[in-house]
């Protein structure tokens, strides 16, 4: 089974966040952006020829533009002032979210825009007020049984019940399962060492299940596509087993959260991700 960390941010989930400001200290800023994409699978670094993109403008919440990558690369024209995501999607490819904020610098006068989820390749003057933007985007083949671990899922001592800091956390998730339809997936809850392994596994299973309530009812996600498993101890990740002293930060590591794979279809027809 091949662990995978998938950091789940405001800006998207599946991916490493990459933030890049670029300033020139020019009087004048350019007015638009041209970006240019490139779309890669992230494992063979191979070039991803059919992938569609998708440029939504979030401050106006519209889709503004789309395309598929035919020629090695996707061009979109942005303006200054708004923020806006590219969404690529490509059949048996999670579908990656990637941010490119042009209205940052309403925020902080030092930035002249933002970016996540797209790694800069090469920046230049066009004229006109129009800056050009090279990049790539990278995306993750789906896989049965890949696990991601799920940053600040916490819950009161001894309790399972969805505390506010982790409801936010889990509208990410939903966020994942709208924009990968075709997933399956399985949360798993896991606890440290501490207290009584049968205690553990019941205290697990109620806050896996708590997740998964919240997941469904939040986000309309059908049950049949999301289950819930606790493993109480049963997986720790390093020493810290019974009988083990351990720090509070490697009795934490053990504390987690994780969504693993289970299923994939395209159109209602399983597909096979081995």
């Amino acid at each position: 089974m091949k662990n995978t960390l998938l950091k789940i941010s405001l800006m998207g989930l599946f991916c490493l966040i990459s933030t890049f400001i670029f300033s020139q200290g020019m009087k004048e800023p350019a007015k638009k952006y041209q970006v240019k994409i490139r779309v890669y699978d992230k494992e063979t670094q191979e070039e991803l020829t059919g992938a569609y993109l998708k440029l939504i403008n979030l401050t106006k919440n519209k889709l503004v533009d789309s395309t598929v990558v035919l020629d090695g690369y996707a061009t979109f024209t942005l303006e200054r002032g708004f923020d806006y995501d590219i969404v690529g999607q490509r059949t048996r490819y999670l579908t990656k979210r990637a941010n490119f904020n042009a209205a940052c610098y309403l925020q902080d006068p030092q930035k002249v825009f933002c970016i996540a989820g797209i790694e800069i390749e090469n920046m230049s003057r066009m004229g006109g007020g129009t800056d050009l933007i090279e990049g790539a985007i990278g995306m993750k083949r789906i896989k049965l049984n890949d696990i991601f671990k799920v940053e600040n899922i916490l819950y009161d001592f001894n309790k399972a019940n969805i505390r506010p800091d982790a409801a936010k956390e889990l509208d990410k998730l939903i966020q994942l399962l709208t924009d990968n339809a075709g997933i399956s997936v399985e949360l798993g809850s896991h606890t440290d060492s501490r207290a009584g392994a049968d205690y553990n596994l019941s205290l697990s299973q109620k806050r896996a299940e708590a997740a998964v309530e919240y997941i469904v009812n939040h986000g309309k996600i059908a049950k049949t596509r999301i289950s819930a498993k606790g493993y109480g101890e049963s997986q720790l990740i390093n020493k810290c087993a019974d009988g083990i002293t351990c720090s509070e930060v490697e009795h934490a590591a053990n504390r987690r959260t994780e969504i693993k794979i289970t299923g994939y279809a395209v159109n209602g027809v399983p597909i096979d991700i081995k």
